[in-house]
């Protein structure tokens, strides 16, 4: 049973209250301050190792005609680059790093160049992104948050991936003179490319190295102003073993997994049993994990699922991609 806390604003849900041993001493540091700082728009659950923070589409994408287009962040707070950022958080950057401390992360650090200016690719943890908002008809929608953004030069959505948590970075404020989070004076949140260190998770990407390569996705954002979740997901990742009892052989049912699963980027295996069952092992995180069990619940059209039965496994690491077996 999860228990609710709350650290100077910011909303924790854990089973436990004992600290976690395994935090670096800068993550430790950075902690000890998180009840200075006033937070309202997070909410935490620890036990699960995600963060949710409430957001809307931008309204100012498209206002500089001079960018054609084109996008620099997936998500900004108030103050930061809404004309070059899909989505504007209602959490500051300081409660968004204050809630990603609290689920047991340590900071990493942003893209940069060594001595011999070579490119160093940005190092830490890594965190599923995933978006939700209700349709106009009120049906849940959930979709990894890479969906929202288009590859102008791959000529498809953006491809699946981790965000790394690199942390932003500290230095003075120069009205304060006080040593800060670089991304509280910038209050850009998420970069799609390697090039703001003030950030606190960067796209790993090769594409990220190109600033132009991306642009939101008209398919499947809502319109501006639209209100939604984006989910920071944690967990560590995990495997389910998921039997599907009904109408699902002979109807597209192993197509439709095979599909869903590249959607969510998720792991694993699809094949029919000789009962007439279907049988699915998934790999991934906490939270494409649950949109998938949903999707399949529902199954294609032509199918009608009676009951689905499910068993959390550890994540073996055998699969890179998910296959349709006979």
């Amino acid at each position: 049973m999860s228990l609710t806390h709350r650290y100077g604003g910011v909303l924790v849900l854990s089973g436990s209250n004992r600290d976690r041993a395994t935090m670096c001493a800068g993550t430790t540091v950075a902690l000890m301050l998180l009840t200075l700082h006033a937070i309202s728009a997070v909410e935490v659950s620890v036990d699960d190792r995600t963060v949710r923070v409430g957001a809307t589409v931008s309204t100012e994408l498209g206002a500089h005609a001079i960018l054609e287009g084109a996008i620099e962040y997936l998500a900004c707070s108030q103050g930061g680059k809404a004309y070059e950022s899909v989505l504007m958080l209602d959490a500051s950057p300081r409660d968004i790093y204050d809630g990603l401390l609290r689920v047991g992360l340590a900071v990493g650090s942003p893209a940069t160049y060594d001595a011999e200016d070579n490119r160093v690719a940005p190092h830490g943890p890594e965190i599923t992104l995933m978006v939700e908002w209700a349709s106009a008809t009120g049906t849940p929608v959930r979709m990894r948050a890479e969906d929202l953004i288009y590859n102008t030069n791959a000529e498809r959505p953006m491809a699946r991936t981790d965000w790394i948590f690199t942390g932003s970075r500290m230095m003075e404020d120069p009205e304060t003179e006080e040593q800060v989070l670089q991304a509280t004076l910038t209050a850009n949140v998420i970069s799609t490319h390697q090039s703001d260190p003030s950030v606190l998770l960067q796209n790993p990407l090769v594409a990220a190295m190109d600033e132009t390569s991306y642009r939101v996705n008209e398919q499947t954002l809502p319109a501006p102003g639209s209100p939604l979740t984006l989910i920071f997901d944690a967990s560590q990742p995990g495997a389910r073993r998921v039997f599907v009892t009904g109408k699902v052989q002979g109807v597209g049912f192993r197509a439709f997994t095979q599909e869903q699963a590249a959607l969510l980027g998720v792991i694993g295996y699809v094949r029919n049993l000789t009962d007439g069952r279907v049988e699915v092992l998934v790999e991934g995180r906490r939270a494409v994990l649950a949109e998938m069990m949903r999707r399949l619940e529902t199954g294609p059209a032509a199918a009608e699922v009676r009951s689905v039965e499910t068993e959390d496994l550890p994540s073996s690491g055998e699969y890179e991609t998910f296959t349709i077996r006979n």
